[in-house]
């Protein structure tokens, strides 16, 4: 038998909480891997779809440096796309909302979900800018963790970008835009960043692009818990570092 998958991905959605306490949260995969180590397993180290700076990030955090980037897509960018002028948009983008009044709220109906207008507002402003640059809307995907978030972009879609998709991780998971923009949501004075801190969940988020990711996010609130810190880092180190007071006007 040959099982194939990616258990550093999404873990399965459990409703019950008894069959959670049960182990049915963990993959088939984890329990091969802590039964028998790595042996019995064969890792696929070269990718098809991201630029080597999207891939990168992924590599060394989570596959120990391990996946390379095929050559058609190494070095791949939006100006490459047809119609697109995007030469001067970097692979990597980081927005900051640190002092820009972008507060995540709580949703009003008693969901634990959260949503962050402020923020909304800033992604929705550097998504006029990708389609500015000749970005085609089907080619744009906004990735958020809260469901109060997705819902809110939605309502904030114009009709002239009607082909670009919203959707949380989950949604888009196993499947792929040429550029992604990711907003974090999470910005309080707790350093409180909720299920951001799973690594399977941010992983699947970055590695939903090919050609560009921008993430959106307070920088200060995600860099009190350390993976995401690591995240915010690379992202600053490897691209472009902007405030969203530069979108937000």
């Amino acid at each position: 038998a040959v099982l194939a998958g990616d258990h550093l991905q999404l873990p399965p959605t459990v409703i019950s909480k008894e069959a959670e306490r049960g182990g049915l949260g963990r993959t088939l995969f984890e329990r091969l891997q802590e039964m028998h180590g790595e042996a019995i397993g064969e890792m696929l180290t070269v990718q098809y779809r991201m630029n080597e700076a999207v891939m990168r990030w992924s590599s060394e955090e989570l596959y120990s440096g391990r996946l390379a980037a095929a050559p058609a897509v190494a070095s791949h960018t939006l100006s490459g796309l047809r119609g697109a002028g995007a030469a001067e948009v970097p692979v990597l983008t980081l927005v900051d909302t640190t002092g820009c009044d972008c507060e995540e709220e709580e949703e009003e109906d008693g969901d634990e979900s959260r949503r962050n207008p402020g923020e909304a507002d800033a992604v929705m402003a550097y998504v006029r800018e990708l389609t500015a640059a000749g970005v085609a809307p089907g080619e744009i995907g906004i990735i958020t963790p809260y469901n109060g978030q997705v819902a809110l972009l939605k309502q904030m879609r114009p009709e002239s970008l009607s082909g670009m998709e919203i959707s949380s991780v989950d949604g888009f998971q196993g499947r792929e835009k040429e550029a992604i923009v990711l907003s974090a949501v999470r910005s309080n004075d707790r350093g409180d960043v909720g299920f951001l801190s799973d690594q399977r969940r941010m992983n699947v988020a970055v590695t939903r692009a090919r050609r560009h990711v921008c993430l959106i996010c307070c920088v200060e609130t995600l860099q009190s818990e350390p993976f995401l810190k690591r995240l915010t880092d690379y992202f600053e180190a490897n691209g472009e570092y902007r405030s969203a007071q530069e979108l937000l006007g």
